[in-house]
């Protein structure tokens, strides 16, 4: 081909024409783009003025007053494990002294021993113990740290616990000391009360029987009868085989056997009723001389024997004994009726093949008057 034709020919692309429409759509979506994003930022900063963590959400805490009110609340809810970690981020927060922080940690290592977790417990306690020691609760401390122990069945480290400490309570140089289980000292005045305190459960399951005075008496002679060495002796050997069989049984892990921890709530559930009861029959319950003499007057039948009316003061005590019993029943329904109201309690008397509650409730009635 001659030179001068390859010359005229052009063999490069031609360059693509811009579209204009195309630029102007592409600008105004990148425009758009920018509003939202400048609308979202002013709704987020408005909604969240001071930046993007939020106080009491997602690990950042509110300020240290309002933790504490939480902990509280939380506390006494019962929710004693969250009232823990609340108050443990309180002390980060609220910048405490040393006593004010170790009275903190006792706190904690309380939640967590009323909820049977007794190794944060201890966790808590050592460290109340560490950070100042406050001589108010320091014997309490002590005490609860050898019920963790025990509760736990570290009956060991316990005996290491007791050696380690002081004496919390002082022996008076006169208190005589009647027998060891390990590191523990069993000392006549500890025998003592205890045996007391024994005899004291005694008398209140005969409160429904025995008027207040005769109750007094009673233990006075149940006492006078426990000063004898034989009796002393029994008693002791009674209760320190309880305490080695107790332990025997918290280092064999006995309490985790669901058979058991079954049986001890149940136990739980019916002494605890028994004893709220008996609360409400202490402070109700106020019996008089002249409550019994006109409860007789006019219950006399009911206290004849072979159909002669008997003097007062030979039947006072099946007189105090019946209208007990009439006051405890009035008690007892009195507070399971505004405690089902109380509970949300609903019995489904179509499932049971069971007479209508007015029926029930007059049989009741007509059992309660036949005192005999």
């Amino acid at each position: 081909m001659p030179e001068d034709t390859m010359k005229k020919l052009n063999f490069e692309v031609p360059a693509k024409q811009a579209d204009p429409g195309h630029r102007q759509t592409t600008l105004l979506t990148g425009l758009l783009i920018l509003i939202l994003l400048g609308v979202g930022a002013d709704i987020w900063i408005s909604l969240n003025p001071k930046g993007t963590k939020i106080p009491g959400y997602d690990g950042v805490a509110a300020d240290s007053e309002q933790l504490k009110k939480i902990a509280l609340k939380l506390e006494k809810s019962g929710l004693s494990i969250s009232s823990a970690s609340a108050w443990k981020e309180y002390m980060v927060r609220a910048g405490l002294d040393d006593k004010e922080a170790a009275l903190i940690w006792y706190r904690i290592g309380k939640l967590y021993q009323d909820n049977d977790d007794y190794e944060q417990a201890l966790d808590g306690y050592y460290r109340s113990e560490s950070i100042y020691t406050i001589d108010s609760i320091a014997p309490e401390i002590a005490l609860r740290i050898q019920e963790c122990l025990e509760s736990m069945g570290k009956f060991s480290a316990m005996r290491h616990e007791l050696a380690d400490r002081v004496t919390m309570q002082p022996v008076s140089p006169n208190d005589t000391l009647v027998a060891e289980i390990g590191t523990r000292k069993i000392n006549a005045s500890e025998l003592d009360r205890r045996m007391e305190d024994t005899i004291e459960r005694q008398m209140r399951m005969m409160a429904p029987y025995l008027p207040e005075k005769e109750r007094h008496q009673q233990k006075e002679t149940l006492l006078k009868e426990f000063t004898t060495p034989a009796k002393r002796m029994m008693f002791l050997n009674q209760y320190i085989g309880e305490e080695i069989l107790y332990r025997m049984a918290r280092e064999t892990k006995l309490t985790e056997d669901p058979k058991i921890q079954d049986l001890l709530k149940d136990q739980e559930r019916s002494l605890l009723a028994s004893m709220a009861l008996e609360k409400e029959y202490s402070d109700q319950i106020k019996i008089t001389q002249s409550d019994l003499e006109t409860y007789y007057a006019a219950n006399k039948k009911a206290f004849m024997k072979e159909d002669k009316e008997q003097a007062f003061e030979d039947v006072k005590n099946d007189v105090y004994k019946a209208l007990r019993s009439q006051k405890e029943n009035d008690i007892r329904q009195q507070l399971l009726t505004r405690l089902k109201d109380e509970y949300d309690v609903v019995i489904h008397q179509s499932a049971f093949d069971t007479p209508p509650p007015q029926a029930e409730t007059q049989a009741r009635s007509t059992q309660t008057g036949n005192i005999k």
